[in-house]
């Protein structure tokens, strides 16, 4: 049996659950009890008066039913003239825009529908900006709800020729566009008689008319699992695209090793060859494979290795993508950290423009520039699929920021190469028989962050000490003077004080680091630098009242009298470290019993 997987999207009471409610009814994909649960839910929620509400079908939730809206995802299964098709539900409104993401990511066919009454909207060409970013190739357009216009086919074609010229240079993406009413059955099942006009399918004739193209898979396995049954024996365990057979010469990317395939196991038993399925492989020669490492043939020509992309991203958290900022990156089973270097644009919603911005939030579709830490195996050809797709995730509270696709590998990828000095960290820190390390000072303005730090310089400096301080505004008046105070450029101003605190932890110096750094994903990402016992986060905690009466620089003053300045990091917007090293209150701990506390703690 055929199966296809459709994902219907549109704007808030378009009619999505209504016409795959008709569908599953007049289909006959419903039980008994289910019709009479209609019935009496339609007493009860529905909005069509007398007639059954097929939305309440698909609108599972007690909020969705009273509010007559769609929030979560539902999935519903029609067998249908020897296809099953597999109708993933989204909603409608802005709000909820990243389930429509998680419906469409798995689908080859979407069904987006148009009020044919109020026309084309905001969400409307949102929704088509994530079906071009998922790569959907077959997407239906129904104007719905045309007997509200009296089946007014003037007003279709102005519908159509709209979208038509916002889908212009998209000759990959296959088209159709049908008059329907989700409410009445026109064109949704069978072919409507009251628009003599349209001389195309129904929905779900077209549908079932949609043949997809099939590539000729490149042959991988992206490691999922290392099983080690005993210690002679490694077997490398993933989801095979492709065919492989015994014997058969491999590639290990990025390590670029090769060996031979020695068995192949698939539902426990041995095998000689195998196709597009789950499989255990045993090598020939035991060599060093990481989950996330990719096998391939030895031919292959279309999946590479690099550690620098330009990508595509959907935001799908209320968190912003900010350059400077460090995430983690799940790219098929390889998780490693990334840096985003820089946002290259945002495609905006309601006009087929690109946008120049420094951030990019809930639901945007955009164009970053990123570097990982680790070599991160991928391929854009469509003969590799899944390769180039990838989600960032938050590194302290793991939520999912977005969703994104690889455009192309940088340049400067695979051109940059460390270089290790013949004198190292070690060498440099006997030298000045001290161990090196990063006191970073956080804490609001005016809570005593300078005045702790120079106190600490003076008192390791009698100790023979090799220290130095790096002050955040002494730091803006050079290497940092072409940043501001926006969040993005916040981030980069700690991404840039972290690295040049590790450069002198490497040169054996003991940096003293007096910051407001307000967010916690900059420190982490700063304390990220270094290695074990070599960072130490102190929280300057004095209460706000106090830092308010001190006011050394006047930036309370101008926060309560200059409309739009900055309050981060003053009034408002500074996340307080939750596990600090150390907590200091200059209020009640005057300096020498502050700096009796550091030193006792860390030195």
């Amino acid at each position: 049996m055929d199966i296809k997987k459709i994902v219907t999207c549109g704007s808030v009471d378009d009619g999505k659950s209504t016409l795959i409610g008709r569908i599953i009814y007049e289909t006959k994909n419903i039980l008994d009890d289910q019709k009479l649960k209609l019935k009496n839910l339609s007493n009860r929620y529905g909005t069509t008066g007398s007639k059954l509400d097929y939305a309440l079908l698909l609108d599972g939730l007690q909020d969705e039913r009273e509010q007559g809206i769609t929030i979560d995802v539902a999935h519903r299964y029609i067998n249908y003239k020897n296809h099953r098709l597999v109708f993933h539900d989204s909603p409608g409104h802005h709000q909820y825009t990243k389930n429509v993401v998680t419906a469409a990511s798995n689908c080859e066919i979407a069904i987006l529908l148009v009020d044919s009454k109020k026309g084309i909207l905001e969400q409307t060409m949102r929704h088509i900006k994530i079906l071009k970013f998922l790569e959907i190739k077959n997407i239906i357009f129904a104007i719905n709800k045309i007997d509200t216009i009296n089946y007014n086919k003037n007003k279709y074609e102005e519908i159509k020729n709209s979208l038509d010229k916002f889908l212009k240079n998209t000759n990959s993406i296959q088209k159709f566009y049908i008059p329907t009413s989700a409410l009445i059955g026109d064109n949704v099942v069978s072919k409507s008689r009251k628009i003599s006009w349209y001389k195309g399918k129904s929905i779900l004739d077209t549908i079932i008319s949609i043949k997809n193209k099939k590539f000729n898979t490149d042959s991988f396995l992206s490691v999922q699992n290392i099983h080690r049954p005993n210690r002679q024996i490694r077997n490398f365990l993933g989801d095979l695209h492709g065919s492989i057979k015994t014997n058969q010469q491999i590639k290990i990317l990025p390590s670029e090793n090769t060996t031979a395939i020695k068995s192949i196991f698939h539902n426990f038993k041995k095998v000689k060859k195998l196709s597009n399925s789950y499989v255990s492989l045993d090598l020939k020669k035991q060599i060093d494979i990481s989950k996330g490492d990719v096998i391939v043939t030895t031919n292959n020509k279309n999946i590479s290795a690099g550690n620098a992309f330009n990508a595509d991203v959907v935001v799908t958290s209320s968190d912003k993508i900010i350059p400077g900022r460090q995430y983690l990156i799940r790219i098929h089973n390889k998780i490693s950290k990334i840096t985003v270097l820089k946002i290259k644009k945002s495609h905006f919603s309601l006009k087929e423009k690109n946008i120049n911005i420094n951030e990019l939030n809930l639901n945007e579709i955009g164009e970053i520039e990123f570097t990982s830490n680790d070599q991160l195996v991928y391929s854009t050809s469509p003969k590799v699929p899944g390769l180039k797709n990838f989600v960032l995730v938050d590194e302290l509270s793991f939520a999912i920021v977005c969703a994104g696709k690889i455009n192309f590998e940088l340049r400067r990828s695979g051109n940059i190469f460390k270089t290790d000095g013949k004198i190292n960290k070690s060498i440099r820190a006997k030298m000045k028989r001290q161990k090196p390390k990063c006191i970073w000072l956080t804490g609001l303005s005016g809570s005593g962050k300078s005045t702790i730090a120079q106190a600490l310089e003076k008192k390791l400096t009698q100790q023979n000490k090799h220290v130095y301080i790096l002050d955040g505004d002494n730091l803006r008046l050079g290497v940092n003077k072409n940043l501001g105070f926006t969040a993005a450029d916040r981030a980069e101003n700690i991404r840039r004080v972290g690295e040049i605190s590790k450069l002198m932890v490497d040169a054996g110096l003991i940096v003293i680091v007096a910051v407001i750094s307000p967010f916690a994903k900059d420190r982490a990402f700063a304390k990220s630098l270094f290695e074990k016992d070599e960072f130490y986060e102190v929280f300057i905690n004095t209460p706000l009242k106090v830092c308010m009466k001190r006011d050394p620089k006047n930036l309370y003053k101008k926060a309560r009298n200059i409309k739009n300045f900055s309050k981060i990091g003053l009034t408002n917007g500074y996340e307080e470290p939750k596990k600090p090293f150390l907590k200091i209150d200059t209020s009640k701990e005057n300096v020498a019993l502050s700096l009796n506390k550091i030193i006792k703690k860390i030195f």
